[in-house]
């Protein structure tokens, strides 16, 4: 299960779905869309096969909004980026015949991920303990460092495809700033039996035990 996903990047930096999409692999994409009342429709697009609902983005004629839920296989709700997914919805601009595309980062999600929870010693096949990301009990710590070293990571990737382009590079480098202190300080509280209790606090460089 993935810890965080396309919306969380999205909130930390909303330019990622427009100068990094070089990056993130295509869903599905059109040029029908109409966006009325929060709405995006598209005859022509199927949002219900590939799973697209709440925590996937959408850029609609050059804006990355968020996925709010599917109520249609043609229609999804739509919002402009909010703080908080409890925050009321931001209805963006009406309009009809727009380009629209759904791009995820969840590769590079998912294998960010796996490095993050192993530098941290939790792996679901290890024959000792077999743990996985349930065993955190504080996973928003854990959930920022996924989303700044992801970040990191995309513009890095982009900046190699775009070598020309200074500001990509200058964003991977501000990421991995950000992503090498939230290393220094990020702890992981972990469940090692499934009791709901803490026995262990880790840190990247560090390990210590304790029992609540």
């Amino acid at each position: 299960m993935a810890l965080i996903d396309d919306r969380d990047l999205l909130i930390h930096e909303p330019s990622l779905f427009l100068d990094a999409s070089s990056v993130a692999t295509s869903v599905l994409s059109a040029t029908d869309g109409i966006v009325s009342s929060g709405t995006l429709f598209s005859s022509s697009s199927d949002f219900e096969t590939p799973g697209i609902e709440f925590g996937y983005v959408v850029v609609v004629n050059g804006e990355a909004l968020e996925v709010i839920s599917r109520t249609d296989q043609n229609k999804i709700v739509v919002s402009k980026p909010r703080l908080l997914s409890t925050d009321t919805e931001i209805e963006p601009d009406t309009g009809s015949s727009l380009n629209l595309e759904v791009l995820t980062f969840a590769r590079l999600i998912a294998e960010v991920q796996a490095w993050v929870l192993g530098a941290f010693g939790i792996d679901a096949s290890d024959p000792v303990t077999p743990l996985d990301e349930t065993a955190i009990l504080n996973p928003e710590e854990v959930e920022s460092l996924i989303a700044l070293r992801t970040l990191a990571r995309a513009f890095a990737a982009a900046s190699a495809i775009a070598p020309t382009d200074s500001s990509l590079s200058q964003r991977a480098t501000l990421y991995a700033g950000l992503a090498a202190e939230a290393r220094r300080q990020t702890k992981a509280v972990i469940d090692l039996d499934g009791d709901g209790i803490a026995d262990a606090t880790r840190h990247l460089d560090v390990v210590s035990l304790k029992r609540s």
